[in-house]
């Protein structure tokens, strides 16, 4: 047995039933579900660690209810069979809703939120979340209560309500949908009830920085980036804005001064984070979306660092340029905006950064696979706080290299950030003409377009190439397509146009790309104009297609291949008629 394979053994073995210390946190037996269960063991190995940049971690306080509580509710559920037979997700909720917690769970809530009145995030934990294999990200429900108003009895309804909820996703269609293609059956939920990460500023809570981090860098892009090394992606404020298809800052741990978009000030600007989340005591319950561009004033007050996060954008004599925020600025000029760059980062605090990637490699080895974490950060007190830490799932291939290939055969070529593997015999191409989407603006009909081909397709599978980041929530970004309507596509090609605001982003970290790497999706960028780089616009104009809905959805059928090579970061399509040898 190898070190790894003996540390996944331990690792799946580890119960913290059996630790004196988190004992006590935990309400039921049985287990509390793979969330929970890899918090509680990170945070347990990196405290036995002797190097202070671990075992100074710290997870916020929290409490777990084990799939014992989730039996017992479900027990208490009127007519449970038939409600679930009927599978209506409204009614399912509502009868879920009106079903009282088990005494017990009720308990241990009232007794947790006693004396906090931070913010709380109520999480799935779910049995079949404790996998290698399967992501589940976003399938189930995590939600946030601002805990700052009311009595205690009103508090903790509050929190026994968004258990409720979270019960009932268990059997929701997105769910279902997700464990019946992986043939994995029913699962069972935990509960995790824990303190938000930051604290009060002002009306705003907010930890000043939050992300994701992996162990592994799977998709580099370039070769001066290790893979062994991971990556984090980071953002100003709640991290929970680094887990959508949005904007954030993307670094390699092997040298954190790179940038996966180069360093040109225009395609910085227009890829760096400008909104951020909080909550905001005026509307505690939900998560609020602020504007730097608003909010700069105030932030310099409570952030005296604020220029290792920040930067001024403004354009003279037509050229963009990047400067520091000064703090008797007050206002900003003609075309100017302020951005997240954390350009100054690495130099004011690279602490951070030596901790990150010691944290992760130190987790892959106890685990004994590549890992992933969320966090918060407060860089002033060199604070870092765990948030959550599991296996990081992959789907590696074992595609050995790229075989020759005709030059003239190629659609399009990658450069960077691809997925290693291959499709060598594919029979569709779903293409998204870049210029109507950005013409008709009919950004969800498009996407709801192509999940009903997709739907309609039989299984057949398809290449999907389409403007900027493919999923975002965004719409002037990409295409705003679920990847539930994405289930028999096998690869997709996310074309960069920069005149029109459209350039794919290494999303690391976020729910659609947990799915992209547990299905064996490949995956690569294709920058149009750029070196190395091929979009063969005259192959999409002069071959002969089919229109799905209309004309801003195009199916190209033939006899194609998918061939990338993560390793030397080159990815091609190809039509195989003009030969691949």
């Amino acid at each position: 047995m190898t070190s790894a394979e003996k540390a996944k053994e331990e690792y799946f073995a580890w119960q913290p039933h059996d630790d004196p210390e988190f004992a006590p946190m935990i309400c039921g037996k049985g287990t509390i579900g793979g969330k929970g269960r890899s918090l509680l063991f990170a945070l347990r190995r990196l405290r036995g660690s002797d190097d202070p940049d671990m075992n100074r971690v710290k997870v916020p306080r929290s409490i777990y209810l084990s799939i014992e509580i989730f039996h017992k509710f479900l027990e208490n559920v009127p007519s449970l069979d038939s409600l679930l037979k009927c599978g209506e997700p409204s009614e399912i909720e509502c009868a879920f809703m009106r079903t009282p917690l088990p005494e017990e769970a009720s308990l241990y809530i009232r007794n947790f939120l006693a004396d906090m009145h931070d913010p709380v995030v109520i999480r799935s934990s779910s049995r079949l979340e404790d996998d290698v294999k399967h992501s589940f990200a976003g399938k189930y429900l995590s939600t946030f209560l601002g805990n700052n108003t009311g009595t205690l009895e009103e508090r903790a309804r509050g929190v026994e309500d968004e258990v409720r909820r979270i019960y009932s996703r268990t059997f929701f269609p997105a769910a279902e949908d997700y464990r019946k293609r992986h043939k994995l059956g029913g699962d069972d939920m935990g509960i995790i009830i824990i303190r938000m990460a930051g604290r009060w500023r002002g009306r705003y809570y907010y930890p000043t920085m939050g992300g994701v981090g992996y162990s592994q860098n799977f998709r580099r892009w370039t070769t001066r980036v290790r893979q062994d090394d991971g990556l984090v992606r980071m953002v100003f404020g709640l991290g929970t804005m680094s887990t959508k298809r949005g904007y954030a800052r993307t670094v390699s741990l092997t040298n954190p001064i790179l940038r996966p978009e180069g360093f040109s000030p225009e395609k910085i600007s227009g890829i760096a984070q400008e909104h951020f989340h909080v909550i905001d005591a005026q509307h505690p319950n939900s998560l609020t979306t602020l504007d730097i561009n608003d909010e700069w004033q105030q932030l310099l007050k409570y952030h005296p660092d604020f220029s290792a996060y920040a930067q001024l954008f403004s354009r003279e004599d037509g050229e963009g340029a990047f400067t520091s925020i000064m703090k008797n600025m007050a206002q900003l000029g003609p075309g100017s905006k302020i951005c997240f760059t954390f350009e100054n980062f690495p130099r004011k605090y690279p602490i951070f950064y030596r901790r990150a990637k010691k944290i992760l490699k130190f987790l892959e080895a106890q685990m004994g696979v590549p890992a992933d974490m969320e966090f918060a950060y407060e860089p002033t007190e060199d604070s870092f706080c765990l948030i959550q830490s599991r296996p990081f799932w992959t789907n590696a291939s074992d595609m050995e290299g790229m075989p020759e290939i005709d030059e003239k055969s190629i659609i399009l070529q990658a450069d960077r950030m691809v997925t290693h593997g291959a499709i060598p015999d594919i029979h569709k191409i779903v293409y998204v003409d870049y210029n109507l989407y950005f013409e008709r603006r009919d950004f969800y009909g498009t996407a709801r377009l192509i999940g009903e081909l997709n739907e309609a397709s039989g299984g057949e599978p398809y290449i999907l190439v389409a403007p900027g980041r493919i999923g975002s929530s965004n719409p002037e970004l990409g295409v705003p397509v679920q990847y539930s309507e994405l289930t028999n596509c096998r690869g997709m090609v996310e074309l960069g146009i920069p005149r029109l605001g459209y350039m794919p982003e290494l999303s690391y970290g976020t729910h659609f790309f947990s799915d992209l790497e547990v299905d064996g999706v490949l995956y690569m960028p294709v920058f149009a104009g750029e070196d190395r780089n091929i979009f063969n616009l005259k192959w999409f104009e002069r071959t002969p297609w089919t229109p799905w809905g209309n004309d801003t959805i195009r199916v190209y059928k033939g006899d194609f291949a998918a061939y990338m090579d993560g390793e030397k970061n080159r990815g091609v399509i190809v039509e195989k008629s003009a030969n691949v040898k």
